[in-house]
């Protein structure tokens, strides 16, 4: 009951349900009775000409569902600062959310890693509702500090993470790369990164990657995941600091950009390398219309 409630709340709390909460608790409700009595999935219409398969109890998506944008400010900000001639990398993709708006909407080419077997099914499955096949390159297997092959839990959904408990045996063996190994990008790029307290260890077998002035804006969960693995927040954030990134806030609404110190710790943080080209590059993107908050316009 108590998650319920949250879910309430970040539903009525959200940006995009400014003056239409109402509706998007309604659509909430309709969702919920809807899926319950079909568990088949469904096809949504999200942003643009993109669109996204999920069925209930599928939390990767589903918040995008009711609110349009889950991650606002985050996804807002790839939407305005990504263009068709860079690349995104999406590493810890999960069914691609990020991969879709990249690639679907601003239609650049992406490199989406996802680990797990199952979970990677179902990205490739979004990739081709959306036909970008041509434009995404699936990776099933994960990222780290070096060539390895590492256990993966299993029974976490979207939380799923590099296995540290030898008691645990409902794991999936994967190989994983470094990106240093892999990637030197040519074109301008941003990164996404999302794995459950593993960021430093992709971070350490990137550090050439990272320091490419092609990279240019990183997003990146900071919420104490880190230290199951014995990293404090604070020192992922000196450790991509080193790499040229400073941190910054994003406003969707005005697209402005604001260099703040410290990080979110709460959700992503958002980096770039270079505020007056990141603010350039935000307020002279075309907008985009999110059909799944009631055809919103940013």
């Amino acid at each position: 009951m108590k998650g319920f409630f949250s879910i309430l709340r970040f539903i009525f709390r959200h940006p995009l349900s400014r003056g239409r909460s109402t509706d998007a608790i309604l659509h909430f409700f309709k969702w919920q009775l809807g899926a319950s009595l079909n568990r088949n999935r469904v096809i949504v219409d999200w942003v643009n000409n993109s669109k996204f398969i999920t069925q209930k109890g599928e939390t990767g998506l589903t918040g995008n569902l009711y609110c349009g944008l889950m991650e606002f400010e985050d996804m807002s900000f790839l939407l305005h600062f990504i263009n068709s001639s860079d690349e995104f990398y999406d590493i810890g993709a999960n069914v691609g959310a990020y991969t879709i708006l990249a690639s679907s909407v601003r239609r650049c080419k992406s490199y989406a890693f996802e680990p797990l077997p199952e979970t990677y099914d179902r990205l490739v499955d979004q990739i081709k509702i959306n036909r970008i096949e041509e434009l995404v390159s699936t990776k099933n297997f994960g990222v780290g500090a070096k060539s390895e092959i590492l256990e993966f839990t299993n029974s976490l959904d979207c939380m799923n993470k590099v296995n540290l408990d030898p008691s645990n045996k409902n794991v999936t063996k994967v190989p994983v790369i470094t990106l240093d190994e892999t990637f030197h990008p040519s074109n301008k790029s941003i990164v996404k990164i999302d794995v459950e307290g593993f960021e430093k260890f992709v971070l350490e077998g990137g550090k050439d990657f990272f320091k490419n002035e092609n990279v240019q804006a990183l997003i990146v969960e900071l919420n104490g995941s880190g230290s199951e693995f014995g990293v404090p927040d604070s020192e992922l954030d000196a450790v991509i600091r080193e790499f040229g990134f400073f941190a910054v806030s994003y406003n969707p609404f005005d697209r402005s950009l604001q260099k703040i110190d410290g990080f979110n710790n709460v959700g992503n943080t958002i980096y770039v390398k270079n505020l007056i080209t990141a603010s350039e590059r935000c307020q002279s993107s075309e907008k985009f219309i999110v059909h799944s908050a009631g055809d919103i316009s940013l």
